[in-house]
């Protein structure tokens, strides 16, 4: 042993001996509720020593034999500190398999440290890091199986950093998986991330394990998360490792954007809506008497019904003129019945349907109901309170003249909705200040497509384009168009918008078997003549798709700015090879003269 290697040797065993370890805690958030999970316990040796760094303490007691005394100090100063701060959270707890299957390693001492430090087990996950090989898997489902049987739970650490993760998560089956940094640092630019941490996310929820996304730092790569449905983040942008972390956390750090005078509303065209059909009635009370109702039908002779609602304006009913004036015009229904509630004769099931509801959601559930008895008049809702009543036949004229309008001006290629119906659902949500993202989608190399293909094949192109477009959109939120050729227009309002193209783009390249010959697939491309009549090879088709987010720009003011803007990410997408997707920023945009008022 060399004098260094003896110095750091001392330095370790007095370490251990006088428990000169200091325990951190970093908060583990749930992207659902977005409270504190969990904490971290991470270990510092003491400041002014070499072994500081948990690597440089951890190596040294590797190398020293020193691993499971190591381990089980970092447990118990960190069960003791984490029980006298109080804090209403799971203690996740790093250890190391190859500690854990010493022989001499001291099991039991655990729950002594928890019932000392007033803590249960059922608040503890035991970490197995990634970083250390396991050598004996039936020793390690042992050894978790015992765990568990005290009421742990079990998480693995940094999967995808160190030995047989995949091996491990299925072996051992455990409550919580993490993944290492890497996956998530910058997985808003990086695809490949994307796809692999979907992927994981896909097992864990087969499989009733919870993902943990470690080393988030910036903003973006948590709205990449949180868009992706990820369990649980950790990393600095939430909070780094503390003494005395934090029990509560900004609600700022959770807000999806940061808006101006933007009103996000979440809801199509105002002219699509049930609160398009909107009329003004005034309801009868539960208590109002049937003569009251009586008069209210004989001074109006072309009521069709009347609402019936509580003193907090709340639904009852409603009474429909036929019956009630078969009941109240007969020869004793008036004095046998006048003075009675109303709610005693009222339908106790009418047709409603919220003010905010999307008039072919409400026509396909009148059409649907077992009953077919058709009503003329619905009661129409907002947040569970009477606003008014609609007609069914104005339902009908309305959804007519959408299908109309639609069909008019549809794309004969692929039956989207062309240039008319898009330019009024943009103005509609410039209008409205509506928070939407614009992505224009355009089809790469798809003239030598045609001139090798022939046209019919090249409408197939254009006809599964247009499928693939509506079948990844939200159709109560999103708006796709054809405007021409190639090119495709998605307004979308949904606030996973990225992903949804992402998923687009990756069921694309799903076609080319379908689209391509075997030749050209295994060239990654075709051969054809230019514009000049030269011979030319041209890769696989791809999808470039600009998008641009209104609510980024001050000066999109009208459909030509945001024309501007689009075109210019479009340009900007065509750049990337392959299927891309190319989002414009503030910093990036081109000048574009302001619109004239």
């Amino acid at each position: 042993m060399t004098k260094e290697e003896l110095q750091q040797y001392q330095s370790l065993e007095s370490i251990i001996a006088t428990a000169a370890l200091t325990p951190l805690f970093q908060p583990i958030v749930s992207l659902k509720t977005h409270e504190i999970f969990g904490y971290e316990a991470l270990i510092r040796g003491p400041s002014d020593s070499p072994l500081h760094s948990p690597i440089n303490l951890f190596d040294a007691a590797s190398r020293h034999g020193l691993l499971a005394e190591l381990d089980l100090l970092c447990r118990e100063v960190a069960i003791r500190q984490f029980g006298q701060l109080g804090l209403n959270a799971k203690l996740f707890i790093n250890t190391i398999p190859a500690a854990l299957l010493s022989p001499d390693y001291p099991h039991g001492l655990t729950l002594q440290f928890l019932k000392q430090a007033g803590l249960s087990a059922d608040n503890i996950v035991i970490e197995l890091t990634e970083q250390y090989p396991i050598d004996d898997y039936e020793l390690m489902r042992e050894a978790t199986t015992h765990y568990r049987d005290m009421g742990f739970s079990i998480a693995i650490d940094d999967l995808g950093a160190g030995y047989s993760g995949l091996r491990s998560w299925s072996e051992l089956k455990p409550d919580f998986v993490k993944l290492d940094r890497h996956f998530m640092q910058n997985i808003h630019e990086d695809r490949q991330k994307r796809q692999f941490v979907q992927s994981m996310i896909d097992i864990a929820n087969s499989s009733h394990c919870r993902i943990i996304g470690e080393g988030i730092e910036v903003r973006e790569e948590y709205l990449a998360a949180q868009s992706m449905d990820l369990h649980f983040a950790q990393g600095y942008y939430f909070a780094r490792p503390n003494q005395r972390p934090k029990r509560e956390l900004d609600a700022a750090l959770f807000a999806q954007r940061s808006q101006r005078t933007i009103v996000s509303t979440g809801k199509p065209r105002s002219d699509t809506l049930v609160s398009s059909l909107l009329k003004q009635l005034p309801p009868v009370r539960t208590w109002h008497s049937v003569n009251h109702v009586g008069e209210r039908f004989q001074n109006a002779v072309k009521l069709v019904a009347l609402p019936v609602v509580n003193d907090q304006n709340q639904v009852c009913g409603l009474v429909w003129r036929d019956e009630f004036m078969t009941l109240y015009a007969s020869r004793y229904g008036r004095d046998l019945h006048g003075r009675k509630p109303i709610q005693l004769f009222m339908d106790h099931s009418p047709l409603m349907a919220d003010i905010n509801l999307p008039l072919k959601t409400l026509s396909q559930l009148i059409t649907s109901q077992e009953n077919q008895q058709q009503q003329s008049m619905f009661i129409i809702t907002e947040d569970g309170l009477y606003r008014g009543v609609g007609s069914l036949l104005d339902l009908l004229r309305q959804i007519t003249e959408m299908q109309i309008t639609m069909a008019r001006h549809a794309n004969p290629l692929s039956g989207l909705p062309g240039n008319v119906p898009l330019s009024e659902q943009i103005n509609d949500a410039l209008k409205k200040q509506r928070d939407v993202t614009v992505c224009y989608f355009d089809l790469d190399n798809f003239k030598p497509y045609n001139d090798i293909y022939g046209y019919s094949k090249g409408d197939k192109v254009i006809g599964k384009t247009a499928a693939l477009l509506t079948q990844h959109v939200n159709p109560e939120l999103d708006f796709v168009g054809h405007v021409g050729g190639d090119d495709f227009i998605v307004v979308f309002e949904s606030a996973d918008w990225r992903l949804r193209v992402e998923r687009i783009l990756r069921d694309f390249e799903g076609l080319y078997p379908e689209l391509y010959n075997q030749e050209h697939l295994d060239a990654g491309g075709i051969t054809a003549q230019d514009r000049y009549g030269n011979p030319m090879f041209y890769p696989l088709l791809a999808l470039s798709t600009g998008a641009v987010t209104i609510s980024d720009f001050a000066t999109i003011q009208s459909e030509a700015d945001l024309a501007e803007y689009a075109s210019s990410a479009k340009s900007a997408a065509k750049k990337i090879s392959g299927n891309s997707l190319y989002i414009l920023t503030n910093k990036l945009a081109p000048r574009i003269p302001a619109t004239e008022a």
